[in-house]
Formats: structure tokens, sequence, C-alpha cells
């Protein structure tokens, strides 16, 4: 397809061969300054199989970083996002893809990284396609950041500017309702709270409000105050240590029929509930008739809990306090104390108590993956 202008310096014309992790489109460079001809470039907001004008924005030498400018040749799976701050937004990569190629893509990223890192292909073709959710409102909770005006919202791609937003499409519409009240109480606490996490159960949107800062008793009481005409559920960390709140501040989660975890507000628990769901049916069926298993990152028993329903001996290791201690409540509620014992240490402090005598371990790791401590696992038949 022929160009509609001549190419400006700095500007180059790539076709999108894959998307990398983190959605950008990868391709190499098919018109441009002659020194750049067949070098690759990541572009992000393309899509496989698309021809697209870019400015550089980045000359690494072995490939290029570039913005998208233009697009010549557009995919058959090109969308018109349906959330009105994407792109500004960096909370979303790839909304501008059919839901059904967004999983493809996320799949065929999974396998390239494994690829990178030298895994067997043998093992490769075992992975199986990502489970599908629903691609809107599905998220439980949410991080907003607070600007120093009192402004509300997401931060920019690769950036701290703020992007003030009054909705977020794929958040629950319980906290979609929450956040124009949200948007009415920050600049009554400007300067005080620098970020907000809104979580929903099936009771209701608990409001957590983060402070960096030295807050005096006065300042923590007129937070309170205000926030009370806002939200019915809400709690003040000030760091990481709680110091107010009123109503509830206890989040109630369904792991199977009829059988509940309680997760402090603020602490770590899955996303995306109903895939959460899907995850431990697939994890307590690959465990039956197991007899003892260690579950590292285990938070307030989100795999440890149905894993001794099942009948094993189960160790959890959990280094929040908060987690912790709501994971022995737990335990106990359920009656499966004798079952469950929960470690309160680093997963690397428990590492190094060289533990021996496990036939399974799960590991649910935060987003920076398990990295080196992957060659510690080696205490158990199965991982």
């Amino acid at each position: 397809m022929p160009l509609s202008r001549e190419l400006e310096p700095g500007e180059i014309l790539v076709g999108i061969r894959s998307l990398a992790f983190g959605g950008a489109g990868v391709g190499e460079v098919i018109e441009g300054a002659e020194e750049l001809l067949g070098i690759s470039a990541f572009i992000p907001y393309t899509a496989v199989g698309e021809k697209v004008i870019a400015k550089i924005i980045e000359n690494k030498q072995r490939y290029l970083k570039a913005e998208l400018l233009e697009v010549i040749q557009e995919s058959e799976h090109r969308v018109k996002p349906e959330c009105k701050y994407f792109p500004s937004c960096g909370g979303c990569e790839i909304q501008h893809l059919e839901y059904s190629e967004q999983l493809t893509q996320k799949y065929e990223m999974l396998c390239g990284a494994m690829k990178s890192a030298r895994i067997s292909i043998n093992v490769i073709e075992k992975v199986q396609e990502i489970i599908p959710s629903t691609p809107f409102n599905y998220r439980r909770r949410i991080s907003l950041h607070v600007s120093t005006e009192g402004r509300v919202g997401f931060y920019r791609p690769n950036s701290r500017s703020l992007v003030p937003i009054d909705s977020c499409k794929i958040a629950t519409l319980g906290i979609n309702q929450t956040i124009s009240s949200i948007v009415d109480f920050c600049p009554t606490v400007a300067g005080k709270i620098s970020s907000i996490v809104v979580e929903q159960d099936d009771n209701g949107v608990i409001v957590v409000l983060k402070s960096p800062y030295d807050l005096s008793a006065t300042e923590i009481e007129k937070i309170i105050d205000q926030a009370k005409e806002c939200f019915s559920d809400c709690l003040l960390l000030v760091g990481e240590k709680e110091v107010a709140g009123f109503g509830r501040q206890i989040l109630d989660l369904q792991i199977s029929n009829q059988v509940f975890i309680s997760v402090p507000a603020g602490a770590f628990s899955q996303v995306n509930w109903p895939i959460n769901q899907k995850l431990l049916q697939y994890v307590c069926t690959e465990a039956k008739h197991t007899d003892t298993i260690c579950d590292l990152y285990a938070g307030a028993g989100n795999f440890s809990i149905p894993l001794a329903r099942l009948g094993a001996d189960v160790v959890a290791v959990e280094c929040e306090k908060r987690l912790a201690q709501l994971g022995k409540t737990n335990a106990k509620r359920l009656a499966v104390e004798k079952k469950l014992e929960f470690r309160e240490q680093s997963v690397e402090s428990f590492l190094r108590s060289k533990p021996k005598g496990y036939d399974l371990i799960v590991a649910d790791p935060p987003r920076n993956g398990l990295g080196a401590l992957c060659s510690e696992l080696n205490f158990a038949e199965r991982l």
C-alpha cells in the first residue's frame, strides 16, 4: 500500500510481526533512513500484520523505540477502544484489539518469554490457552493516585503525570459508583492523601486512604470526618500502619460454594475473582491425594484454606502480618487449623531453613516473580 505522504526526518515505516511483553508492537523498519532499514522497532498501540508510520523517540543501536503516528494498513482485529481514557491512561495496553485477539497475543507473549528463557519446546507446547474473562467491569480492586491539588486518576504510560478520571471500564460497577464520591472527596484532603485503594466484595465497597506523610491527630480526625460524608466503609493507612477507620475494614471473598475467606482491605488479594476461582479449582484438582503442601506467598489463605479442606497438611508462608494473622483466623473459623500452619516470615527466610518433606509446592509470587529463588524450589516432587 503506497504511503499517503513522504516520511519526515525521524519517521519510519514499520511492518508489525508480533507484540512484545507489555503490549508494544514489534517489527522491522521497511522505509526510513538507510542505516535503519531492517532494524527492529517497538511501537505501542499497534497490531500484528499492520504497517504503520512512527516517530523515533529512542535509538538503542540494536533496536528503536517509536510512537505511533499513522496506521497505513490496519489489522482486522483492531477495534475502537471502549474506554475514553485509552491510551492516555497507562492502565491498559491492548484495548485497541478485540478481546479474542488480546487473549491470543497474551498467549504468544507468554510463550515468547519462555522461549527467551530457553525453556524446552516440549514444555512450551504444553502451555494451555489463556482462560477468558469478562472483558470489562471485572476488576474488584483498583488503586487511584491523588495529586497534591486533589485530582484523582491513573498515571500516563511510563510517567508520573496524572490522567484525571471519573470512571474505569475494567473496574466493577460498584467501584465506578464510588469513584464519583472519591472525586468530590479528594480536594478536601489535598496534600494529605497520596493514593486510594478501592475494593469490592459481595457486601459492598471499602475505601482505603493511604498517606506517606506524618499526619497529626487533628489531621487524621479531619480526614476521617470528611470521609464519613462520602463513604460508608473506610480505612486510613499512614505508611503501612492503620491509624483510623469506620465501618467494614475486612473483605469476605468466596473461594468455593458457601466458603469465604476474610482478607484485610488494602492488602493483596486477586483482582479478577471469577478467574481466581477457576485457578483455585485447577490447583485443587492437581493437588488431590497430596499429603503435604507448602504454599509460598500465601496471603490470607487463598490457596491454603481450600487445600487444607481437601485433607492435606499445609504450611503457608506469608511475611505480611495482617494477612498471616487473618489467615490463622480463617483457618480456625473454617475448622482446618489442625491441617494448616501459618509461618509469618518471608519466603527467603523460610527457604534459608532448608525445608524438606513436602509433596507439592504452590507459589503465587508478586508480579516481579520468583527470580533467583526458582533454583531453591527443589524440596518437593512437584511445583
